[in-house]
């Protein structure tokens, strides 16, 4: 492969997503060569957008896009979006099931006249059963798919309220297997010379995260399940994971408690049922250190293990820099940094592009070449596209 090339570099994207979930999977199509086009509505885009237009969150998602504003109401401006996917590989959408109906947009309405499109609806429940029209927020889906009632039951409290999560965990595990899905259906494409349609549910995406649950309620007298804690230091905490019998010997040597290998409440699964007493044996070696330090000497023998980050340790975290995993961007008040895609290929750069354009700040470029620019200034006179002076 040339270095200069991305993988992804001639295939064409039509983004009708907002906010997140399908904003973070078009962005890493974008990341990896593809030219995206977001369409958002004239007054105001995409709701991250903030109230100054061009957030730095907005950045995050929709870095390296190229943004039309049309509005979908007006016929005409239906005729504009269909124009774009006549010439589209992939269409990725997140209305809720039965808004791309209405404006024709909707894979029925194209797969005929295109039957080589990839079309990806994201949705919280899907597009077609009795909850399709249920609103769906990532919280909901949090709640929905037994994600937080598990992790309730795993909580030191497992009487304390079920927790409320500040990350919308669904938004990004829904953009990432949406973004699986849709190369999958690029490469049965490249295979068989047909498109497809890609359904991909936030229900379905946290439910995903939860396999040993759903496999022990079905059983009568499922195994306990591991328990993991925060582990208490001089000045804070530490996450240690055992979880193989060589992990235990490592511990077990490493804080100065070699009996702890062979202590057969200890073992694998004997373990759960004496944890309270395992965290205790760790804590009385861990609360004589400072979490740098606990962290250090655990995994210098051998030992999973480390501190709580928080966000602001991430720019000068030693492994990120050394993986690049940040780009820097810049607006009109200062330089910032925003995160590349997770993962790196060895022949050619994947690094976000460090763009953060404005509401319409493409649709004259895009639509002008075919249009007399009396007629788009009129368009948006009338609320049908918008761009900037």
């Amino acid at each position: 492969m040339n270095r200069r090339s991305k993988p992804l570099d001639g295939l064409k994207v039509v983004d009708f997503s907002a906010v997140f979930a399908g904003p973070i999977c078009t962005r890493l199509l974008s990341d990896c060569g593809a030219d995206v086009i977001k369409i958002e509505p004239p007054m105001g885009g995409d709701v991250i957008r903030g109230p100054f237009g061009r957030s730095r969150l907005f950045a995050h998602f929709n870095a390296g896009k190229r943004c039309v504003a049309i509005d979908l109401v007006h016929q005409e401006g239906q005729k504009l979006a269909h124009e774009l996917i006549a010439e589209a590989d992939v269409v990725v959408e997140n209305y809720r099931p039965g808004i791309m109906a209405k404006f024709d947009l909707d894979y029925a309405s194209l797969k005929d006249e295109f039957p080589a499109l990839v079309y990806c609806s994201i949705s919280g429940f899907g597009q077609a059963g009795p909850q399709v029209h249920r609103a769906a927020y990532a919280p909901i889906a949090h709640a929905a798919s037994g994600f937080d009632y598990v992790h309730q039951l795993d909580q030191i409290d497992s009487e304390a309220p079920p927790p409320v999560w500040g990350i919308m965990v669904a938004d990004m595990l829904t953009g990432s297997y949406a973004h699986g899905a849709i190369l999958t259906a690029l490469l049965g494409r490249e295979r068989h010379g047909r498109g497809d349609y890609i359904d991909v549910t936030m229900l379905e995406s946290m439910m995903m995260l939860i396999p040993s649950h759903i496999q022990f309620a079905q059983m009568e007298n499922p195994p306990p399940a591991a328990g993991f804690r925060p582990i208490l230091c001089k000045d804070g905490f530490v996450m240690v994971c055992i979880v193989s019998d060589k992990n235990l010997k490592c511990l077990a040597k490493t804080i100065g408690k070699s009996e702890l290998a062979d202590d057969e409440r200890f073992q694998l699964g004997n373990r759960s049922r004496n944890q309270d007493a395992f965290f205790k044996e760790i804590e009385e070696f861990t609360t004589q250190y400072t979490v740098v330090e606990a962290e250090r000497i655990l995994n210098d023998g051998g030992v999973p293990c480390s501190r709580y980050n928080a966000p602001s340790d991430l720019f000068s975290h030693p492994q990120l820099t050394e993986r690049r995993s940040f780009t820097e961007f810049e607006d009109d008040t200062s330089k910032f940094l925003v995160q590349n895609a997770p993962y790196l290929l060895r022949n050619v750069d994947i690094s976000t592009t460090p763009t953060n354009p404005e509401l319409g700040e493409h649709t004259t470029e895009i639509f002008g070449q075919s249009r007399d620019s009396n007629l788009l200034r009129s368009w948006r006179d009338q609320g049908i596209v918008g761009f900037p002076d």
